[in-house]
């Protein structure tokens, strides 16, 4: 016999509101530290690569206090035009940990590998504060994995194709993208 379960916010088959929103974030709690876990790993690589700013994700409202999320990237120290460019990126999904470690591992550790043969840009954490609450979601309850669009409403997205886009306007199209996801299974 299969039980039913129902998630205890809003009612099955309707999108959620504002309300359902605010229920869900007072039950997200901080557990972990982008400050401490991936721009201290970023910084510890300024002496391998360039760290590019790419935005700043802010969330607020009535109910939570404001937070600010720098974005950053890795970029290829000696970036040789006419060479391949290849993205990494990591943390799309905050609950995808090895995917955050894991391109910051080939950063420290294998990226230099590939020098002379590939331009790299090395994105390790697209969702900061859904990394911190182990959260497949952002603040607003969206998904970034189906928010890469046009307008898109994830601020995570939409700066991540910002930085794509400028990197293509100056440098032309990516040869690859290799996105760093995980199963929870």
């Amino acid at each position: 016999m299969q039980e039913n379960h129902t998630y205890p916010i809003g009612t099955p088959g309707q999108p959620w509101g504002d309300a359902e929103r605010d229920q869900w974030r007072a039950r997200q709690v901080r557990q972990r530290s982008h400050a401490d876990d991936v721009l201290r790993a970023i910084d510890a690589l300024r002496n391998q690569w360039d760290v590019q700013p790419y935005g700043e994700v802010a969330y607020a409202n009535a109910h939570h206090a404001p937070e600010h999320f720098p974005l950053q990237a890795l970029r290829s120290r000696h970036w040789q035009p006419g060479l391949p460019s290849v993205l990494v990126t990591g943390g799309v999904h905050g609950y995808e940990t090895s995917g955050v470690h894991g391109a910051l591992r080939f950063a420290q550790q294998h990226a230099a590998e590939f020098a002379g043969r590939a331009n790299l840009l090395v994105v390790p954490c697209v969702s900061p504060w859904a990394y911190e609450r182990i959260q497949r979601w952002n603040f607003d309850a969206i998904d970034p994995n189906r928010s890469f669009k046009e307008g898109s409403p994830a601020q995570e997205s939409a700066a991540l194709m910002r930085l794509v886009a400028q990197h293509q306007a100056q440098y032309g199209q990516l040869a690859a993208h290799i996105d760093l996801h995980e199963t929870t299974d």
